[in-house]
């Protein structure tokens, strides 16, 4: 069976990007390895305070859309547990895989909005090489950037 573009793209992006950051540990960054259409990324650094158990440490998953690179992921999904205010919306569902919403929250993952982009002015730019322009770390990094915000507010 050939490799579909999103998956070469995606793994590409794991190995080259995402992995050398966060390390290669086994299970640290996991993919979709059939259809490339996920990325979770484990045991992240977070402000303590957005922690049920003060640990700091949270994993994100990210959806990623069949038009991807081309269409950046919205929204990502994190600890069921975790203390926010903002960006989390009850029901709300992704846009990209609504279908796997009820799966997901039966396993204890909840939906947190995230926008790599503004309506009136993209500022979303992927190039053809996983490791420049706009890629999946640079959407994890707006992720972790909206908790490490989140987190600032606590006490």
């Amino acid at each position: 069976m050939s490799q579909t573009a999103l998956l070469r793209r995606v793994k590409d992006e794991v190995f080259t990007v995402i992995a050398p950051e966060y390390g290669t540990e086994p299970d640290r960054v996991t993919f979709d390895t059939q259809e490339g259409t996920w990325v979770c990324v484990k045991q992240l650094p977070v402000p303590p305070s957005l922690t049920y158990n003060g640990d700091g440490r949270v994993d994100v998953l990210m959806l990623v859309p069949m038009a991807y690179p081309q269409v950046p992921p919205d929204g990502f999904y994190c600890d069921a547990g975790l203390k926010i205010t903002n960006h989390y919306f009850r029901g709300m569902r992704d846009k990209h895989y609504p279908e796997w919403q009820q799966q997901l929250i039966a396993a204890k993952w909840n939906w947190f909005c995230a926008h790599a982009y503004n309506v009136q002015h993209s500022t979303w730019r992927p190039t053809n090489r996983a490791d420049e322009g706009d890629n999946l770390i640079s959407y994890l990094h707006l992720c972790l950037g909206i908790l490490g915000l989140e987190g600032s507010k606590r006490p």
